[in-house]
């Protein structure tokens, strides 16, 4: 009689065994091989590569290209998901497989041409550079063919993936590029759709200068104007007048501003993209020798953009990050030197407001004559719908990126027709022997190799901090900075002719040094040389906050250790608030909840803590003064003001502090006190009315998302990452946040490396979130609490498994 119960237990237990040992399999399908050893063709001796406790990877070779043929392995195994779907961003496929959506985002990469510039550069490069590609994309096929295992993306998506190749290298190099450039032409865009709407006068109010100091180099550290042989006077680069008749208006700049955005939802392009690096020399630390510190900043994303690697071949001994899809080690140091880099932050974008002839389209006008436009065509295919046809036309300048747009004509807002503008970008030359210059910092030895090395970078341009075991420190800038005749890169230029870039800044003209006599070097994306530089770098520097904070830290401390160096990396106080809160402390409060916030931030540390309850009240109340000149721009948002801007405002008693849309004239004093309420609204609404629950984590996350399943309900928590975070756009420990009342934080410490010259053996490394991009993989997270709590690791920890590649005979 109980039989029926009991075998319907059976088989529900059967099913649930089944369904464990389905899953089970699943998973394991997922996983390359960690150890053991494996047949492959293409070798010409065995490859070791060992997997230490924390999933970082040493590749162990009988020559420099069976390492890189080792690296491709291993990050094919470990990211073969991420590989595939960065040479798809780069390639514009992305509607292949994810269907009509990314159709728009496909049109603006195929337009700008990365993968086109990307098999350009590829015919210039040099025989060693070409073999280390090849044989870093052969590691990667060497992967695909030998193992079947695949992450779950691309069985949740139906997709296989393809056969690397070189180009595919360059590709994703040059979307990298584009990550540290794609602010200069947005910027141009967000200058013109403001100016559109206020005027240029009020435009520029909002757009002001940073102070000038600190400086990367002080003038006594770099060559003088006339060491250059050019003069001393302005280098005339004033602003020009309107390069045509036919302004655009405020509605086509929002249109073009959006469609440049859409590459930000891939984790290009973010609001707070930039860097962190030092380097102190002997006399400042405690073993007498240079110690270099480097974390960039980027898009924060899951799995992480790095992955660190150790390369240890003859002639070849190097360790750092690595980027997945890229041969080279990128930040890093080998037995002799030691390099790290920061965005250079220079101007190499230029919008070109093209004239088109009136009686026959196919023609602009460029340099007294008019000329045809180049076009090309190319067919997106789109999954689930029909292919689409694109073509793109370009000028002398590079791509029409208006052509993307549509309902352009209507949008424009003056007669005669769409403007047509073109995209001129340093990434988008044809010779671009970028791979060369990261390879042969991998194998330099001094300072005169590391130059050399460094000449060879093209885009994107950087600072480079230097140090070896002898007890040299450098600094040099490097990169393609165009030279403009007349424009000053704020605002789109005439296409006519009369701006177009002259040359770039000689690399024996760029600022450098070797062995500063104070003893140490900084970079945080702050102004690299005063204005006596003979050369605009840029018109738009960054705010000098980090910059600031580093340097006062380093010379604060006697001497500096492993320790010090470590809290400088981990610092979270805000020179920003040092310089904005005292205006802002004599506010009226309205009411009790303001006036106790009002009198908490009268004590507080400046530190962006993650229990700070100061911080959230900071940040929210700043949040609110950002909007300071939304009334006037109506609906082109402001998009966070700099504080520079806030603080010129409140210091002055400007009229940006009255609301115009009400009848009243109020005052900054009002503005602040109104303000401060609202601040409060926010937090009550958010974290409740409770201040001792107001604290700066419970506001303000950092998010991994994934490149795909984070729009995916069902999949976002378990592909997508989540961490508490401190820190905001000002400190050190960098956390900057979206102005859109989310104080999201999307871009910040990308990576954290520190290496001690005295033994490099001892360099610290943590990376965002894991070695793995395999969502069943401990290490697909386990170095996020690691990087929210300030923790390192050192290669070659803990147990070590060994894959052994061997050659295949013939």
């Amino acid at each position: 009689m109980r039989t029926g119960p009991r075998r319907g237990l059976l088989a529900l237990a059967a099913l649930l065994a089944g369904l464990v040992f389905f899953g089970a399999a699943v998973v394991s399908s997922t996983f390359g091989p960690a150890s053991g050893s494996a047949r492959i063709p293409g070798l010409f001796a065995s490859v070791r590569i060992e997997t230490d406790s924390h999933g970082l990877v040493t590749v162990r070779a009988a020559s420099p290209a069976d390492a890189f043929f080792g690296l491709g392995y291993a990050h094919a195994r470990d990211r073969l998901w991420q590989i595939e779907f960065q040479r798809r961003i780069a390639a514009g496929r992305l509607s292949e497989i994810l269907g009509k959506r990314l159709v728009e985002t496909d049109r603006f990469l195929r337009t700008v041409g990365f993968r086109r510039a990307a098999a350009e550069a590829l015919k210039g490069l040099s025989a060693a550079a070409r073999s280390q590609l090849d044989s870093y994309a052969a590691g990667v096929n060497a992967f695909l063919a030998s193992s079947r295992a695949r992450p779950v993306e691309f069985t949740i998506l139906r997709v296989e993936p393809e056969r690397f190749t070189a180009e595919d290298c360059l590709g994703w190099a040059k979307l990298m590029a584009w990550d540290l450039a794609s602010g200069n032409a947005a910027g141009e865009i967000r200058r013109a759709r403001i100016a559109a709407a206020v005027g240029a006068e009020k435009a520029a109010e909002l757009f002001p200068e940073v102070p000038e100091q600190p400086t990367i180099l002080r003038d006594d550290e770099w060559k003088t104007m006339s060491d250059f042989g050019l003069p001393a006077s302005d280098s005339g680069n004033s602003v020009p007048s309107s390069p045509d008749s036919r302004v655009p208006g405020p509605g086509f700049w929002a249109v073009l501003e959006k469609r440049f955005a859409l590459l930000d939802e891939l984790g290009f392009g973010g609001e707070t993209v930039g860097s962190n690096s030092w380097v102190i020399g002997g006399s400042r630390t405690k073993s007498g020798r240079p110690i270099l510190a480097n974390d960039p900043h980027l898009g924060l994303r899951a799995p992480s953009v790095w992955y660190l690697a150790r390369l240890e071949a003859p002639g070849l001994s190097v360790e750092g990050a690595t980027l997945p899809g890229l041969p080279s080690v990128i930040i890093g140091h080998n037995a002799r030197i030691a390099w790290g880099l920061t965005s250079l932050e220079p101007d190499v974008q230029d919008l070109y407001l093209e004239r088109v002839d009136p009686k026959d389209p196919s023609r602009y006008f460029h340099g007294g004559s008019w000329r045809r436009f180049e076009k090309r065509t190319e067919t997106i295919r789109v999954r689930g719908g029909r292919d689409e046809t694109l073509e793109i036309r370009e000028t002398v300048h590079g791509p029409i990126v208006t052509d993307v747009l549509e309902g352009a004509k209507r949008l424009a807002g003056a007669a005669g027709g769409a403007p047509v503008l073109a995209l001129r970008w340093t990434g988008l030359d044809p010779a671009d022997p970028t791979t060369e210059s990261f390879l042969g910092m991998a194998t330099a030895e001094n300072w005169a190799q590391f130059l050399a090395a460094a000449s060879r970078l093209t885009a994107p341009a950087q600072n480079l901090v230097y140090a070896d075991v002898d007890g040299h420190i450098g600094y040099t800038a490097a990169g393609l900075v165009p030279i403009r005749p007349r424009a000053d890169g704020m605002l789109p230029a005439s296409g006519t002719g009369e701006d177009d870039w002259t040359g770039y800044i000689p690399f024996g003209s760029l600022p450098r040094v070797l062995d500063p006599p104070r003893g140490f070097l900084v970079t945080a994306n702050n102004r690299v040389v005063s204005s006596r530089y003979p050369y605009p770098i840029t018109a738009d520097w960054p705010e000098p906050y980090r910059a600031r904070r580093i340097t006062e830290r380093i010379e604060a401390a006697p001497r500096l250790g492993l320790d010090e160096v470590t809290s400088i990396q981990l610092d979270r106080l805000s020179l920003q608030a040092r310089d904005l809160l005292p205006l802002l402390l004599g506010t009226r409060a309205s009411g009790t909840s303001a006036a106790l916030a009002l009198e908490k931030l009268k004590s507080w540390n400046l530190e962006f803590s993650p229990g700070s309850s100061e911080a959230a009240i900071y940040a929210a109340w700043y949040s609110k003064l950002s909007d300071m000149p939304q009334d006037e721009l109506k609906d082109v948002p402001s998009g966070g003001v700099r504080s520079r801007f806030l603080i010129n405002a409140l210091a002055s008693g400007s009229p940006w502090c009255d609301d115009v849309r009400t009848p009243a004239r109020e005052s900054c004093a009002d503005f602040q006190a109104a303000t401060l309420s609202r601040a409060v609204e926010l937090l009550e609404e958010r974290l409740g009315p409770d201040p001792s629950n107001w604290k700066w984590a419970r506001l303000h996350h950092a998010r991994f998302p994934h490149g795909v399943f984070d729009r995916v309900p069902a999949l976002r928590r378990f592909f997508s990452l989540d961490s508490e975070a401190g820190g905001d756009g000002s400190t050190v420990n960098v956390g900057g946040y979206r102005r859109d009342g989310s104080f999201l934080m999307t871009d910040g410490p990308s990576y954290r490396q520190i290496v001690d010259l005295s033994d490099p053996s001892k360099s610290l490394y943590v990376n965002t979130t894991g070695q793995s991009g395999n969502v069943f993989n401990a290490h697909y997270r386990d170095f996020l609490p690691m990087w929210r709590d300030g923790r390192y690791v050192h290669f070659g920890e803990g147990p070590i498994q060994t894959l052994t590649l061997e050659p295949s005979p013939p």
